[in-house]
């Protein structure tokens, strides 16, 4: 396996680096999460001109063809800056699950003006536990007659459904015409739906969904009736992989960061670097980088090459999540009580370590898929 960037994807991650840089520093970070909208509108239309929402779909609707490592890389590149933005909900989760569920009209009609930024979709796959339930799902699909669904359950953690034209979930249908988990489209608007704000750990604008009988129309099914869970398994490894790119992104920054200050910051009149104690935490803090760099790595080529990777995929989150955590603990304690202010970066990268661990599949779950794929 050649670990080495094509000429096109290197372009992409160098292109992506100078952008997030200019467009999103940190300073421009706090002041995203501070809006309403809690994305910044500019940079998303600036997103979409240069092409990165529709890296994942097919040429005929206006996207790069599914250019797997050229999002890889730009995903990293976006959790080195911690974009506050539906990008991942929005141009991965959910335009991939159309691509790879929906029927001809609804993709002529969706994914071109998802990929020229116009258009806003957001996924509900959490149930009221938080767990990922798209297998045997928490929510309901009765069938109220031959047109019409009514939908009762819990969603958490919905990213950025109050800027959302469509909400994608996996309901299981229950009705005379098919049983099973199905995919439906939500529009937000509907009566009957109620979104309730959440405080979390990151600020990042994230919502609860409560359905009581929430009707919704069988032309909103998308893809085949029972065939949900089946839709959903398609895109997770990779999903899953783009998160550890997410992490392996933010996991570099903080190195970097760390590594800065302990080489400027002087105590007893030396540089804090210059004790042999800090070099054992830096090199931890670089051991976990690179392994988590080359597991991701390998994980992505596999499913770029239409490999299989299931413990690949399991092996590299089930990483990444302890890698990030020690990265940024390291972090805080070689920066000291400055780590630990709200006026410094430090915070926002723990804090988006431990949303990142949760986020399909803490450690333990892939642990357990590791072993599974080991026959143990």
């Amino acid at each position: 396996m050649d670990f080495g960037l094509d000429e096109q994807t290197s372009i992409v991650k160098d292109t992506a680096r100078r952008f997030f840089r200019e467009q999103c520093p940190p300073s421009r970070v706090r002041e995203i999460l501070a809006t309403e909208e809690g994305y910044s509108k500019d940079i998303w239309r600036k997103m979409a001109g240069l092409g990165w929402l529709g890296l994942l779909n097919n040429e005929a609707y206006g996207g790069a063809g599914g250019a797997f490592l050229e999002m890889f890389v730009l995903v990293e590149e976006m959790g080195r800056a911690l974009l506050p933005s539906p990008f991942f909900t929005s141009a991965v989760l959910s335009s991939w699950l159309i691509e790879e569920a929906a029927g001809q009209p609804r993709k002529e009609t969706l994914l071109p003006r998802m990929i020229r930024g116009e258009t806003i979709l957001t996924a509900a796959l959490l149930d009221h536990q938080g767990r990922d339930d798209f297998e045997d799902p928490a929510l309901d699909a009765h069938q109220a007659d031959s047109s019409r669904y009514e939908l009762t359950g819990t969603r958490l953690l919905v990213p950025f459904a109050h800027v959302a034209e469509g909400i994608l979930l996996c309901a299981k249908l229950q009705g005379r015409e098919g049983h099973g988990p199905t995919l439906f489209l939500l529009d937000p608007a509907t009566e009957g739906l109620e979104m309730v704000p959440l405080n979390t750990l990151t600020k990042e604008k994230t919502f609860a969904l409560r359905l009581d009988r929430v009707g919704i129309d069988a032309d909103r099914i998308v893809g085949d009736i029972g065939k949900g869970g089946i839709y959903m398994d398609r895109i997770r490894p990779g999903a899953t992989v783009f998160k550890c790119a997410e992490m392996l992104g933010g996991m570099e920054r903080v190195v970097e960061m760390t590594v800065a200050y302990v080489k400027e910051r002087h105590q007893f009149g030396r540089p804090l670097g210059a004790l042999q104690a800090v070099h054992h935490a830096c090199a931890d803090m670089a051991t976990c980088l690179e392994t988590a760099r080359l597991i991701a790595t390998q994980a992505a080529w596999l499913l770029s090459q239409g490999l299989p990777a299931d413990k690949e995929t399991a092996t590299a989150k089930a990483w990444c999540n302890e890698a990030y955590k020690n990265c940024t603990a390291i972090g805080h304690q070689l920066h000291g009580a400055i780590g630990f202010t709200e006026e410094h970066d430090m915070h926002l990268y723990s804090q988006h370590a431990k949303a990142s661990e949760m986020a399909f599949g803490a450690s333990w779950f892939h642990r357990s898929r590791v072993a599974d794929q080991l026959g143990i």
